[in-house]
């Protein structure tokens, strides 16, 4: 077995509930079977190990995590374990959004929007203004950029991501575009306004700056990171979900160590090369051939070319 580098990811993305208030036709997870919201209990469960562990970060995406009828209940869990939590919402209920912003404090829980319209729901500009949270949106097309982040983008506090898109199907890889023209406009807009960031897969491009030891990896999923669904289900990473040989044991019930050192890691913790024939690519040669996900999705391996690069 491949010897992990770390002892334990650095973040965990959790997802406390799989429902959601929208259809956006981006989402990965929208074809992901029911299953029932986190147990609060379970959530304090998970924390406590967490913190054991020396996980330091709490990623909330979902489905919208606003609608978990406890959603403040299980923030405060993981807050009081010591861990920092992000939570990424669709911005529909603000004011679930201004009751977490006023009871805990920034540098405990940051919230993240996603902004993929010309328009924001009812009230949102408001807590958006107020609190300056960070707002993203999904790339698609080279000259996309929603007209509601036109507003804010610059805006001096509000750090804005730009999102490279996942194909869950055959149908979406239409409305992908290459890494490299993705970055190509990702820069363009870094050019104009230095608090943008990109958020893709580092399977791609590692963060070799802030984590070294991902340069001889494939990607972070099962190093820097692990994929938590609400029943404390683990996988690689979230784009594994739909797929149950994937799926590393459960952190309500099993041994960490057992989670961690699960043969299917062995993969991802390992770098043997970019496998795309892009060979012409300007990034190629720092690229460790894209999400290793979207390939296995798409060309049933692990080890094929992104297709949303080679198709």
């Amino acid at each position: 077995m491949n010897s992990p580098a770390f002892q334990a990811p650095a973040y965990i993305q959790f997802y406390p509930t799989l429902r959601c208030n929208m259809s956006c036709s981006f989402c990965f997870n929208r074809s992901l079977p029911e299953i029932p919201d986190a147990d609060p209990a379970d959530v304090k469960k998970m924390a406590s190990a967490c913190s054991r562990l020396g996980i330091e970060h709490i990623d909330f995406l979902g489905g919208e995590p606003t609608l978990h009828p406890e959603l403040a209940r299980i923030v405060a869990a993981i807050c009081q374990h010591g861990l920092q939590v992000t939570l990424s919402s669709n911005g529909t209920r603000p004011e679930a959004l201004w009751a977490l912003s006023r009871r805990f404090p920034e540098n405990s829980v940051r919230i993240g929007i996603s902004v993929n319209s010309d328009t924001l729901p009812p009230g949102l500009d408001a807590y958006i203004r107020d609190r300056r949270p960070i707002l993203k949106s999904v790339f698609t097309h080279s000259d996309f950029l929603p007209g509601a982040c036109e507003t804010y983008i610059g805006t001096t506090g509000i750090e804005y991501c730009l999102i490279y898109r996942d194909a869950a199907d055959a149908a979406d890889l239409e409305n992908c575009q290459p890494f490299d023209v993705f970055c190509d406009h990702l820069e363009t807009l870094q050019a104009q306004h230095p608090d943008v960031n990109g958020i893709f897969c580092g399977g791609f491009v590692p963060d070799t700056k802030n984590t070294p030891e991902l340069a001889e990896t494939r990607c972070p999923a099962g190093t820097t990171k692990l994929s938590v669904l609400p029943d404390g289900s683990v996988y690689p990473c979230y784009l594994f979900f739909r797929y149950p040989e994937f799926c590393l044991g459960n952190i309500l019930e099993h041994d960490f160590s057992g989670i961690w050192n699960h043969p299917t890691l062995d993969f991802f913790r390992r770098f043997s090369g970019n496998p795309c024939p892009r060979q012409t690519c300007r990034l190629h040669p720092q690229c460790h051939g894209g999400c290793p996900a979207m390939s296995y999705l798409h060309q049933g391996r692990l080890n094929a070319p992104d297709p949303r690069c080679v198709r």
